[in-house]
């Protein structure tokens, strides 16, 4: 588990909750592969991309809300990066290498 905030701290919902293991649901997709009909897999892959781009719409937002000055260069460059890093990163390299291995 992470470690006890300091009082007054915000709580990240994508980071601190049960919520981050969604991220995940696409592991579990392709560990039942073999016994599951293939739209469960792809449901999976929806669900885990689905908190990648909630999570990076998030901290985007939260980027904005820092400073308005450059809240908006800010905010777009963290949006980009966080989606372009965190979609394939977490959900597609490891299955397409774990389809690979096991062939």
């Amino acid at each position: 588990m992470s470690e006890p905030q300091p009082r007054g701290a915000e709580r990240d919902l994508y980071r601190d909750t049960w919520v981050r293991y969604l991220g995940y649901a696409n592991e579990v997709g392709e560990a039942f592969r073999s016994l599951v009909p293939a739209a469960v897999v792809w449901l999976s892959y929806g669900v885990a991309s689905s908190y990648v781009l909630a999570d990076a719409i998030d901290k985007g937002k939260k980027a904005g809300e820092v400073s308005l000055s450059s809240c908006v260069v800010q905010s777009a460059a963290l949006l980009v990066i966080k989606s372009l890093w965190d979609t394939p990163v977490p959900t597609t390299l490891p299955s397409a290498v774990h389809r690979q291995s096991c062939l």
